[in-house]
């Protein structure tokens, strides 16, 4: 079973795969994967997903996979079915946004924007033990980084 934290915002199911991939090659293994995340998903949390469903999977070597999951068409006649549409975006650089400063100790690796601090996610950056002290920021969210 694949540890997941998943939050829902504006109708979009976000899933955080820390430490896991569900990226293959395979369409058809990586849409059986989502597929079995779904279930898992309906089961613990009582959220209907049957229906056609578009998913972006956002994956770093560092981080993991998140998935974004949005229903966009629900009907009683696909009950039971589960159909996807899967865009996979590969190498997305990721940021952890923090708000106090004292967590890491790279002063020179640190982006400060708007009162807050982020820092990219590294192979020698082990993001699961400050988690909980902040968020992950991926490609759509990206642009309050650079700009």
């Amino acid at each position: 079973m694949i540890s997941m934290k998943v939050e829902i915002k504006d109708n979009i199911v976000i899933v955080y795969l820390y430490k896991d991939t569900i990226i293959d090659d395979n369409y058809d293994e990586l849409n059986n994967k989502i597929k079995n995340i779904f279930i898992e998903i309906m089961r613990r949390y009582n959220i209907d997903f049957y229906g056609y469903s578009k998913v972006n999977v956002y994956h770093n070597d560092y981080y993991g996979d998140i998935l974004e999951i949005e229903k966009i068409y629900d009907t009683k006649t696909m009950y039971n079915m589960i159909e996807l549409k899967i865009i996979v975006y590969k190498n997305v650089p990721m940021y952890f946004e923090f708000d106090d400063y004292c967590f890491f100790n790279r002063p020179k690796e640190i982006i400060i924007k708007d009162k807050k601090f982020y820092i990219e996610i590294k192979k020698n950056i082990d993001i699961n033990k400050y988690i909980e002290y902040g968020k992950i920021i991926y490609l759509p969210n990206m642009k309050k980084i650079i700009k």
